[in-house]
């Protein structure tokens, strides 16, 4: 469908929709394909019109991420025959700029789309521009608000920091008796301090409109809160540069915290705190994708634990998940920090060697499966109990291109020790 087929089955003018001050697109409520736009829809991205046709609107706009993001929106929008939304808009030049969107259902050519029109918003501040001028409404909020609101003089650099604030990190109301913007950046953790302050610059300068970070700050006792800090630039001077910014940071420790408990357990085995199947095989590719790139040699051993089953029968599983622990540690503290060893399930483990020739391969793991033998692994009920493992290897790329190849050529060649005996690496 082209511009032609839109505007004449909206009994609208090309000349009418062309000339509309308002951004407007149409798009498919499902793919989230943008099907048509007008002048000033890619005009106010930067864009030609071929660069914003076809393109996803998820490319578009900041604050939809992902397809079932943008899914859920359409269907709500399907279903009530229309929506308004407040995002951002972002530029060809990596800017953005917000908007606010009123979205309808049409019916063109037997196909349900959705005509939006964007407008933007930056000069639609007078609201905003009240309530940083009302010194009344202004001392309400950066008092009474449960965040930790901030107010930046960037003339003189003076530092206004409300009483949450200063509670936030441990200090009291006056400790603290003329911050500035030094006080803030001495606090931001090292790390994230390049990161932050090009954020808050770049919103200055108005690349962004709005500046919005997630960053730690040093609270009164040394440790390191987690928060979350957004504002934007209140007052400009007549050349545009930016006199006075006001924000609010949030402490999102706890939910930080959780979010990383919540990853590490995605990618780590929780018995033996090694990297999981699934970031194994992530850090895999890339270990293939290097060696291909650079032309090296890589070597992959698959590990797996002589006589495991009897182990558990005789002793029990909580002696088999200890076994299991102790081959980790034990292989962990002999290996470079270039390798990569991960759990790959049960009692089979896998190990990355790279840039490592065969016989240096062979020659590790037989220091590996020797040092894991002659370790001394004792049962819960205080039995001495001898442990051993068999390891195959396999070379990329004389036995396999692929991880499927190699792991399968790497399990071969362990199953080939068993067979020959156990506690042995083929």
């Amino acid at each position: 469908m082209d511009k032609k087929d839109f505007c004449g089955d909206c009994h609208l003018s090309g000349s009418v929709f062309e000339s509309m001050t308002d951004a407007v697109y149409l798009i498919d409520p499902h793919s989230s394909r943008v099907v048509d736009a007008n002048r000033a829809a890619y005009e106010s991205l930067g864009m030609t019109r071929n660069e914003v046709v076809d393109q996803s609107v998820l490319s578009l706009n900041k604050d939809v991420i992902g397809l079932d993001q943008w899914q859920a929106i359409a269907a709500e929008i399907l279903k009530k025959g229309g929506f308004t939304f407040a995002g951002r808009h972002k530029r060809k030049d990596g800017s953005d700029f917000p908007v606010e969107i009123v979205t309808d259902v049409t019916e063109i050519g037997g196909q349900t789309l959705l005509l939006s029109v964007a407008r933007d918003m930056s000069h639609y501040e007078r609201h905003r521009d009240y309530l940083t001028d009302n010194d009344h409404i202004r001392t309400l909020l950066l008092n009474e608000s449960s965040d930790g609101l901030w107010d930046w003089n960037v003339v003189d650099n003076t530092l206004f920091l409300s009483r949450q604030w200063f509670r936030m990190l441990g200090y009291g109301p006056n400790e603290i008796e003329h911050p500035t913007l030094d006080t803030w950046r001495d606090s931001v953790h090292p790390d994230d301090l390049e990161r932050v302050v090009g954020l808050l610059q770049s919103h200055m300068q108005g690349k962004t409109s709005r500046y919005e970070a997630k960053y730690r700050l040093r609270s009164r006792d040394g440790s390191y809160r987690w928060v979350h800090d957004r504002g934007s630039v209140a007052e400009r001077d007549d050349q545009g540069h930016a006199c006075r910014v006001i924000g609010l940071v949030l402490d999102i420790t706890e939910s930080q915290q959780y979010a990383e408990q919540l990853l590490r357990h995605s990618r780590h085995d929780d018995l033996t705190g090694l990297h999981n199947r699934r970031a194994g095989y992530e850090l895999f590719e890339t270990y293939l994708a290097q060696s291909r790139e650079r032309g090296a040699t890589l070597q992959v051993v698959m590990f797996d634990l002589d006589h495991f089953k009897r182990l558990n029968d005789l002793h029990g599983h909580q002696n088999g998940d200890r076994a299991i622990q102790h081959f980790a540690q034990i292989l962990q503290g002999e290996l470079r920090e270039s390798d990569l060893f991960f759990r790959w399930g049960g009692e089979e483990f896998l190990l990355l060697l790279p840039e490592t020739g065969r016989v240096d391969a062979v020659a590790l793991v037989r220091r590996l499966l020797n040092c894991f033998s002659e370790s001394r692994f004792v049962s819960d009920n205080g039995e001495t109990i001898q442990l051993t493992c068999s390891a195959g290897i396999a070379s990329y790329p004389q036995e396999g291109d692929s991880i499927r190849a190699l792991v399968s050529a790497a399990d071969k060649a362990m199953y080939r020790a068993k067979q020959a005996g156990r506690n042995r690496v083929a």
